[in-house]
């Protein structure tokens, strides 16, 4: 049963731009400020071109007698569709390239780029559909063609921002010796059985299963598709529920240390120590901290300090590191280190009682290398109710499924425990980027040592209160997948055959790209069922309605209920408008990513401009 115990919440406020942003909001040479207008312009351009190809395909006749399925396809295939999928996203490949941060030509180029790559597959996929049709005589369905088309989409969009964009050089880090067979017989094991259990129920001939059948928008998604996801993340967290009672975590608690990384904290740092301290009292051996104060200028290490004096049971210091960046001051606290243990806290996250304890006994298993725990909202705020769900979703169900597949990828720094000598194998924290903490411990795991969610270890931690912080807050973290799969490009070689670096690495690129496409696709879909152009289209009003809600809700009904979150419930008709929020601030965080040295050019001309 998940301890729902927490710490008391502090009264977090709204804070101010200079106590949320910092260097590693924006790595310099990689990444620049989003002009507010960039993603309406992506939005505006993508619907106007979309709009306008849609009343081109069903009024010109020269274009009818082209494509006569209503879409961009050069062979005829069976059965009905949505949505002009190929037509949407030619038009967002050019929207997007007409707000990247990049040059006028290059802007040109990549737009180019983008529309040949996917003209080439959409090109090749209907030859080979042409040809299984004329002989084979097997028929091609439009509701196999424009999944495969939408997900070939993403994946062409995803890639070539990896590729193209201004990204951190890759370094390589020691890989796993030998291949752990019982991660690949989970994997297996459970999507064969997801995959027969939604095959089963899509072909039963029921009145609800058929009304399903119907409500697909992204080109004929049946109920197949739809049952498979959901059924494999349950099955997978059986797995998992199933091994946490055949191997429960022994006793252990070694002595341990503590990084806080501090950077303007001194509002919330002595209740984080507080916490620490109470959490140390319940912890048998010792507990060193280490308060990290990079380049604060309110007083952090002074109130740090006097926190420190007056704790019960904790010991520690304040360190000094000048060189500005987390990653820095995380190192500074490693370099320090003489344990074998050590646990990495955010200065404004608030651990429970027993979250020390918690995590710690998962190091019983030797091959046990990073644990990380579950966090809480402190609540009152905007965002705090659909956080919470968020979390319950991604962490308690999501990474716990990861897990039982050894497929974790990353592990919210916020909290979270490492052997040291596997931290320090990998390199340690890597600096000038976004996402080190999903750097560490996606590492550590392809080295072949094991990461665990232990969603009974929680811990409070600060939501943004303000839209201006949420904003940044996602534009880092969004960035940050992009940041960790190009330094470690590695991971995609044949040589490291994992199923974290073949199947869930693409997956998150996939997911990525998708959420970025959610909102233009959503108001596309919109604005082609009040237009009608074409009358044989399923989409519904239904239809739209299971894009906005669909498996997501789903699901997150199911995590909630599943960890006993009940109360987390009552925001969930915030949480599916998040969700769109989220898109929206997705598209905005892959417009940050610069081309070419573009926000490097940019900083030259500042300069000469001074002069």
């Amino acid at each position: 049963m998940v301890n729902r115990g927490a710490p008391p919440s502090s009264h977090h406020k709204a804070l101010s731009r200079e106590q949320f942003a910092s260097v590693d909001s924006a790595p310099r040479r990689l990444t620049r400020r989003v002009p507010v207008h960039a993603g309406v312009q992506v939005l505006s351009v993508t619907l106007i071109l979309a709009m306008i190809g849609t009343c081109l395909l069903h009024q010109v006749p020269a274009l009818i007698r082209l494509f006569p399925e209503g879409d961009l396809y050069l062979s005829r295939y069976e059965g009905a569709y949505t949505i002009p999928i190929r037509l949407f996203l030619f038009s967002f490949y050019i929207a997007y390239a007409s707000a990247m941060a990049a040059s006028i030509k290059g802007r040109v180029l990549y737009a180019v780029d983008l529309c040949l790559t996917f003209a080439l597959v959409c090109v090749i996929f209907d030859c080979l559909a042409l040809l299984a049709r004329l002989h084979l005589g097997v028929p091609m369905h439009l509701y196999m063609a424009l999944p495969i088309s939408g997900l070939a989409g993403l994946l062409i969009f995803s890639a070539r921002i990896l590729r193209h964009g201004d990204m951190p050089r890759r370094d390589d880090s020691p890989l796993r010796k030998r291949i752990h067979p019982t991660q690949f017989l989970v994997a297996s094991a459970t999507v064969s059985l997801a995959a027969g259990w939604s095959m089963a129920v899509a072909r039963q001939e029921l009145s609800g299963v058929e009304q399903l059948r119907h409500l697909a928008l992204l080109g004929g998604i049946g109920t197949g598709v739809f049952l498979f996801l959901p059924l494999l993340f349950v099955l997978l967290n059986w797995v998992a529920a199933f091994h946490a009672l055949l191997f429960p975590p022994g006793r252990f608690a070694p002595p341990l240390t503590v990084i806080v990384p501090a950077h303007n904290e001194a509002h919330i740092i002595a209740e984080t120590i507080a916490c620490l301290d109470a959490a140390a009292l319940r912890y048998d051996n010792s507990v060193l901290l280490l308060v990290v104060d990079n380049n604060s200028h309110d007083g952090t290490g002074e109130v740090a300090r006097a926190a420190l004096a007056s704790a019960r049971k904790i010991q520690g210091r304040v360190v000094i590191e000048r060189e500005p960046g987390k990653a820095h001051a995380l190192n500074r606290g490693v370099a320090e280190t003489d344990t074998e243990f050590v646990v990495r806290i955010d200065a404004d996250s608030q651990v429970s009682p027993e979250a020390l304890a918690r995590v710690m006994r998962h190091f019983s298993n030797p091959l046990v290398a990073v644990v990380g725990g579950l966090a809480l909202s402190p609540g009152g705020g905007l965002f705090d109710g659909v956080r919470m769900l968020e979390v319950i979703l991604k962490v308690g169900l999501d990474q716990v499924a990861y897990g039982a597949a050894d497929a974790i990828i990353g592990i919210p720094g916020m909290f979270v425990a490492y052997r040291i000598k596997a931290l320090r194998a990998v390199g340690g924290f890597a600096s000038n980027m976004n996402g080190e903490d999903t750097d560490a411990a996606t590492r550590i795991g392809e080295s072949g040592c094991r990461l665990v969610v232990d969603p009974t270890a929680t811990f409070v931690s600060e939501v943004p209160r303000t839209f201006e912080h949420m904003r940044e807050q996602r534009h880092r973290w969004f960035r940050s997948l992009f940041h960790v799969m190009a330094r470690n490009r590695q991971h995609f070689q044949m040589r490291n055959f994992s199923i974290r670096s073949k199947l869930l690495m693409p997956y998150m690129l996939i997911n990525t790209a998708r959420r970025a496409i959610a909102l233009p696709f959503l108001l596309f879909a919109l604005l082609f069922l009040l237009m009608s152009p074409d009358p044989r289209s399923t989409i519904s009003t239904q239809a739209i309605l299971a894009f906005l809600m669909g498996a997501p809700m789903v699901m997150v009904i199911f995590s909630a209920l599943v960890m006993l979150r009940f109360r987390a419930l009552l925001s969930l008709p915030q949480y599916l408008l998040f969700r769109m929020y989220r898109s929206y601030l997705t598209l905005e965080s892959m417009l940050s990513i610069t081309f070419n040295g573009f926000s490097e050019r940019c900083q030259g001309r500042r300069r000469g401009r001074k002069r």
